[in-house]
C-alpha cells in the first residue's frame, strides 16, 4: 500500500516563508551593535516620541459616564466615515474652532498641521482630491484615559484600506486625541494626532 504524501497546508506555507523571507529594509547605522530590532519606524516610536501616553489600567468604570464614552468613539468612527465619504462638512464638526490637526510620519515630529475646523476641512478636503481613490478607515482600539466634565483624552488604531482597480492596505495609523464637550453635549476634537506608521504610496501634500 502506497500513501501519497499531502502537500503542508496553507499556514504552514506561509510560515516557512515568513522564516525565510530576507528583509527589505536597511540595518539603521548601529542597530546591530546595540541589540535593536532594524525597523522603520522605531518599535513604539510614537511612545517613545511622547505622542502616545498611555494610562495603567484603573478600577471600574462610572456607569453614569458610559453615553460620554460611547459618543467619543462615535466621534472617531464619523471622523472616518466622513473621510471616505467626501464630507468635508461633517469633517468641520468634528473639531472645535481652535483645534490643532497634526499628522506625522513615523516620528513625532508632523509634517502637516492645521488649526481651526475650517482650516482643517479644507486640508482634509485637498488631501482626499489628491488621493483620487475609495478609502475605507477601520479605527477601533478605542482607550479613553482621562475623562472629565468636559474634556478627555483619548487613544485608538487605525487601518486603512484603499480600492483603486485593486484592493490593498493604505496605511496604519495610532490617533492621540484631546477631545472637548460643547455645550450642546457633543464631544469634538480640540487636539488630534494622526501618527502614521507606514504609507502606502505618495502622501498628499495640503499646506496652503
Amino acid at each position: 500500500m502506497s500513501l501519497t504524501r499531502r502537500p503542508p497546508p496553507l499556514a504552514s506555507l506561509l510560515l516557512m516563508l515568513a522564516m525565510t523571507a530576507t528583509p527589505a529594509f536597511a540595518a539603521p547605522a548601529g542597530a546591530a551593535a546595540a541589540g535593536q530590532p532594524a525597523t522603520s519606524p522605531r518599535q513604539a516610536w510614537a511612545s517613545r516620541d511622547g505622542r502616545v501616553e498611555l494610562q495603567p489600567l484603573r478600577g471600574a468604570v462610572d456607569p453614569t459616564r458610559l453615553g460620554d464614552r460611547l459618543m467619543i468613539q462615535e466621534t472617531f468612527a464619523r471622523f472616518g466615515i466622513a473621510y471616505d465619504e467626501v464630507r468635508t462638512d461633517v469633517l468641520a464638526t468634528l473639531f472645535t474652532d481652535d483645534a490643532l490637526l497634526e499628522v506625522a510620519d513615523g516620528r513625532g515630529q508632523p509634517f502637516e498641521t492645521s488649526v481651526g475646523a475650517t482650516a482643517i476641512a479644507r486640508h482634509l478636503g485637498a488631501a482626499l482630491a489628491q488621493q483620487g481613490d475609495q478609502r475605507r478607515h477601520l479605527i477601533g482600539n478605542v482607550v479613553i484615559d482621562q475623562l472629565g466634565a468636559t474634556q478627555a483624552k483619548a487613544l485608538a488604531y487605525g487601518v486603512v484600506t484603499v480600492a483603486a482597480d485593486g484592493l490593498i492596505l493604505g496605511a496604519s495609523v495610532v490617533y492621540a486625541a484631546e477631545l472637548h464637550r460643547g455645550s450642546d453635549g457633543a464631544w469634538r476634537f480640540a487636539r488630534l494626532f494622526i501618527g502614521i506608521d507606514h504609507y502606502a504610496g505618495r502622501k498628499p501634500s495640503v499646506k496652503d
